[in-house]
């Protein structure tokens, strides 16, 4: 889509339907950044309006689950987790997976969940999944003030400069979620079942990423299939930041699940493209 400005008048905008295989358009998005920031807004407004504790609900799921895990695993069954106490193995690791699953949950469900607003005006439909990106990075932080309480109280692990990895891994992380948000998103115009398959498949997905246990327990001649899933060197790399455990995962490990996550991102951006204009017709 263009514009073309003649002496104070506009040209008319032609919009015409994507190819079959057609990337967004980049420029298009950052034409449309106010929507994006007003999106963004729109979606932390709705979401803390009318609570009792605002902020603190971010808390309460980590938190409950992090003493359910410690008791059942950190007691009873006792995974080893080195001289990192179970709490924290266990919380240092939750964050992340609750900035995954909250990109991908509510990227999923952007085209279906604005069909009143789609249906009103245009604008690129990709900056629907990309706003909920900033809501669950909001998330994100409130979570990690949490973990970083309690690294502090146990005194062994001082914050240091491998602080300065946690941007790149949060770019790497909402890449991996963005891409995986956006093929479920496109599946969902068509399927409405998609939406139940996506809560199966994420909860299989946590229990087979190192979350609860470390990855060192796979055998080392099936390790690599831990680790084609981009969730395992990324939750080794977080670990090792606020932890110090083990070493940073090697560049062959972070390139793999760099590559698969931009697989996953293009080809869930182009499928998303392919499927935004056809969500009315089948509303």
């Amino acid at each position: 889509m263009s514009i073309i400005k003649k002496e104070n008048t506009f040209a008319p905008i032609v919009i015409t339907p994507p190819a079959s295989l057609e990337l967004p358009d980049f420029r298009e998005l950052w034409e449309y950044r106010g929507l994006l920031f007003f999106l963004i807004w729109r979606d932390l407004k709705l979401r803390f309006q009318q609570t009792v504790i605002g902020f603190l609900w971010i808390l309460l799921q980590p938190l409950i689950l992090m003493l359910i895990f410690y008791v059942v695993l950190g007691i009873l069954v006792k995974v080893p987790t080195g001289d990192i106490p179970y709490h924290l193995f266990f919380l240092s690791a939750f964050v992340v997976w609750q900035f995954f699953v909250q990109i991908v949950n509510n990227s999923s469900f952007s085209l279906v969940g604005n069909i009143g607003v789609i249906t009103k005006s245009y604008f690129p439909r990709l900056v629907l999944p990309l706003s909920t990106i900033f809501s669950g990075l909001v998330d994100f932080m409130v979570s990690l003030i949490a973990l970083l309480f309690f690294i502090a109280i146990n005194g062994n692990h001082p914050i240091g400069p491998r602080y300065l990895l946690i941007p790149v891994l949060l770019i790497l992380t909402a890449l991996f979620a963005s891409g995986v948000g956006l093929l479920f998103g496109a599946l969902m115009v068509i399927y409405r079942d998609m939406k139940n398959l996506l809560g199966f498949i994420m909860m299989i997905w946590m229990y087979a990423s190192p979350i609860m246990y470390p990855a060192s327990l796979a055998p080392e001649k099936y390790r690599f299939l831990f680790y084609i899933n981009p969730l395992t060197s990324l939750i080794d790399s977080y670990r090792w930041v606020f932890l110090r455990q083990g070493e940073l995962p090697s560049i062959g490990y972070l390139s793999l699940s760099f590559i698969v996550a931009a697989i996953i991102w293009f080809a869930g951006a182009i499928t998303f493209r392919a499927m935004e204009n056809k969500i009315v017709d089948v509303m």
